[in-house]
């Protein structure tokens, strides 16, 4: 077991390092400042300093490997530990796949990430949605609302139904994807659906459940 969780940790080190790597051999030829923030369509809205895209992937990295040790519900990652390592591996790869598609368009001017953005965060969605179920009971991911964080029911039916509704939605999004002219369309919609519909359920549920004591 010892092992299989240290060449897992190696796999998230890889992973958090290769667009590191990337941006230190293309160092020379990038400007000092590089785009960090992007609008709805993808074109970049602010700019920052190099070395942002050494600390993101780096920070993300150690962050979510110290979130479960201060959780007050640290117990319950045990639970849901194989869900977490993938949560971990899939954010370390959107952040360096992003990364290394804004450091390959600065080298080469081209502006593309207007077209991955959309789809990327689609992805991203779509595969958190599939661990979402396993989630447990924490202080740090999943859908933490008062209601999901007062009632261990509550927290596991609504990540149930939003895992379902994060993959199902994204995976129409990706579809729509190649067929709407302006992903925005869909990309802002789709975020206020998968955010505002497991609210309200966990409300729902929460008050309902409440009648039955």
């Amino acid at each position: 077991m010892k092992r299989e969780k240290l060449f897992q940790e190696l796999v998230l080190i890889l992973c958090t390092l290769l667009p590191v790597l990337y941006l230190f051999v293309n160092w020379n030829v990038l400007p000092e400042s590089m785009p960090i923030h992007f609008d709805a369509q993808g074109q970049p809205n602010g700019y920052g300093s190099r070395y942002v895209y050494v600390w993101m992937p780096v920070g993300l990295y150690f962050l979510m490997l110290v979130l479960p040790k201060i959780d007050p519900r640290k117990a319950n990652y045990a639970i849901f530990e194989g869900s977490y390592f993938k949560l971990r591996l899939i954010m370390a790869i959107f952040i360096g796949l992003i990364n290394s598609v804004v450091i390959w368009g600065v080298v080469n001017n081209s502006n593309s990430i207007h077209k991955v953005i959309p789809l990327t965060i689609f992805l991203l969605l779509m595969l958190i949605g599939n661990y979402m179920g396993n989630f447990r009971p924490n202080y740090f991911v999943g859908i933490k609302v008062p209601w999901t964080l007062n009632s261990d029911e509550v927290w596991i039916r609504t990540h149930k139904m939003a895992g379902k509704l994060w993959f199902w939605s994204s995976l129409g999004g990706i579809a729509l994807y190649f067929v709407v002219d302006k992903p925005e369309w869909i990309f802002l919609p789709l975020l206020v659906i998968l955010v505002v519909v497991p609210v309200v359920y966990s409300y729902v549920i929460y008050q309902n459940a409440g009648d039955k004591k």
